[in-house]
């Protein structure tokens, strides 16, 4: 038989940090809870057993040690193991600075696994927060308080983060380099990493040193003039294979790159 405990505070939604309410529960095998939607966010930390968490078409498998962050407004469905069903907590919150506070955690739409690094201190701090609500003297500054130390705890993770944010970078790295020749653009990129492109933007800015737009451009143009000396194919070809569409726009933008038009480069290379 399922236990469980939750309980509820209601603090300003304008605030910076707004604490809603806190639970825990064992589940029974199987237990699941939606699909549905939340009005704010929602953080689950697993203290034991093995669960799965679905949201955006995509299935996670979720372990002791690990959490899952639901977004507002965003339909999900989440399920006990059959065999070894999760023992977890639970924090509802939102407030005007939450979103930013769970981005310095390593958690936003392009990653809501969270994984622990803590040495233990997350879970003593989240069954300790939901604990603090059986006690007559505790207000609900108090509460508050402990909410800002269990996120404080959620950001030790930003050592994990730089390794999250390095594998981004790397798969489009990777994308760029084996789809040069097509018609991609940072859209495309980003949908393949499966990020959004603004945090594309910041995170390949930071790794890389430019835009994944200029980097683009910069390896199709360097291989475009590894063709001119290497190979036998004509300009339009070489453009063509390298992903411009037109010959105008591949001469000027190899003219600002290399000072001089791909077959004053080809005589030079060759």
């Amino acid at each position: 038989m399922a236990e469980a405990k939750e309980y509820f505070l209601k603090t300003g939604s304008d605030n910076a940090l707004a604490f809603y309410f806190c639970g825990w529960e064992k589940c029974e095998p199987g237990h699941y809870f939606g699909p549905a939607v939340r009005p704010h966010f929602l953080f689950h930390f697993i203290l034991g057993g093995r669960g799965c968490y679905e949201r955006a078409g995509q299935r996670h498998e979720i372990g002791p040690g690990q959490g899952f962050l639901i977004f507002p407004g965003e339909s999900t469905r989440y399920q006990a193991d059959q065999a070894d069903p999760w023992e977890y907590c639970w924090i509802g919150f939102g407030g005007t600075e939450a979103e930013s506070i769970l981005r310095e955690c390593g958690l936003g739409q392009e990653n809501v696994v969270f994984q622990d690094r803590s040495g233990g201190r997350l879970r003593r701090e989240m069954m300790q927060l939901v604990d603090s609500f059986g006690h007559g003297d505790v207000n609900s500054y108090m509460l508050l308080g402990r909410l800002y130390m269990t996120l404080s705890y959620m950001m030790l993770k930003q050592s994990v983060s730089a390794s999250v944010v390095q594998d981004y970078v790397n798969r489009a790295l990777d994308f760029i380099h084996n789809n040069f020749g097509y018609e991609i653009g940072v859209a495309e990129i980003a949908r393949t990493v499966g990020i959004d492109r603004t945090y594309l933007y910041r995170i390949f800015r930071q790794q890389v040193g430019e835009s994944p737009k200029k980097y683009l451009t910069a390896f199709r143009l360097r291989m475009a003039a590894g063709m001119l000396v290497e190979t036998g194919l004509s300009v339009t070809e070489v453009a063509l294979s390298c992903g411009f569409r037109e010959a105008s726009l591949f001469d000027r933008q190899f003219g600002a790159a290399y000072g001089c038009t791909p077959l004053q480069y080809r005589r030079h290379g060759q």
